[in-house]
């Protein structure tokens, strides 16, 4: 039963973290839309669509991203870089710090040769079609993505900590059970035991290690000795022989207490 309770918490808070991080990509994605460079955001806010050609048979205008520093290049080359490129056609159309965007006319027939030339001359063609109230609609869309990011944010934070405290439960109580069942075979009966729950720190814990084993080392028989101060000491050849005679092994690794108890550590 606990286990099921963890992987049912378990499977909710990944979904919950999943579609968070699926509404944030696409956030961060139409973010950049809005606020990268002339190669790569929205021209939708930018550009003017009375500089565009887009009722003719043989016409078509294109947008082309420039690196500022090629700019005079452009514009000396634009005209001969394929065949039927419309002369002084070129439109400045806006700039940014890195790019300047530009509008050429060309024959249909030629485009893809001129947008393939301009990009061997490492300018960037911009695809870009009006639509009547697209730069409303972006905005739109920035909006409900931004909403949708903060409410999804809140369900999977507050899914988090409660799944954490739930897991948290149900991880104590399967360690209590162990213990509870770990003394029974340690001690036998009557369940005369005593159960507890000890918060320290890190650099406490030895020193409460330390006290637990002076407090309960008779139980540990002749594992446990005293020095001539009184000091509790452990006689490891002891309690091998012990273990040994019973069947039993420590393993490597594994201290042995005179007092059944499992460390838990939260971040």
């Amino acid at each position: 039963m606990p286990q099921k309770e963890l992987v049912t918490i378990d499977n909710d808070v990944k979904t919950k973290f999943n579609q968070y991080n699926a509404v944030k990509t696409n956030l961060a994605s139409l973010q950049r839309r809005q606020q990268g460079n002339l190669a790569t955001k929205s021209l939708a806010p930018i550009v003017d669509p009375s500089l565009l050609v887009t009722d003719s048979e043989y016409l078509e205008t294109h947008l082309i991203a420039v690196p500022k520093n090629f700019k005079k290049d452009f514009l000396k080359e634009y005209e001969t870089l394929a065949p039927m490129v419309v002369p002084r056609s070129s439109v400045e159309i806006d700039q940014d710090e890195e790019f300047t965007l530009f509008a050429v006319t060309t024959f249909k027939k030629h485009s893809a040769e001129f947008l393939q030339k301009c990009r061997e001359q490492k300018w960037t063609p911009r695809q870009f079609k009006y639509v009547e109230g697209g730069r409303e609609e972006e905005q739109r869309e920035l909006d409900r993505v931004t909403n949708e990011e903060r409410k999804v944010c809140g369900e999977a934070l507050r899914m988090g900590r409660t799944g954490w405290s739930e897991s948290v439960m149900v991880w104590i109580h399967v360690l209590t059970l162990r213990v509870f069942v770990e003394a029974v075979l340690r001690y036998g009966l009557p369940l005369e035991y005593l159960s507890a729950l000890i918060k320290t720190t890190t650099k406490q814990s030895d020193k409460v290690k330390a006290a637990l084993d002076n407090k309960y080392a008779f139980l540990g028989g002749n594992a446990f000795g005293r020095d001539k101060r009184g000091r509790v000491t452990k006689d490891d050849a002891a309690f091998s022989s012990e273990m040994a005679a019973a069947g039993l092994a420590t393993g490597e690794g594994q201290e042995y207490t005179a007092y059944v108890y499992y460390q838990v550590e939260f971040p």
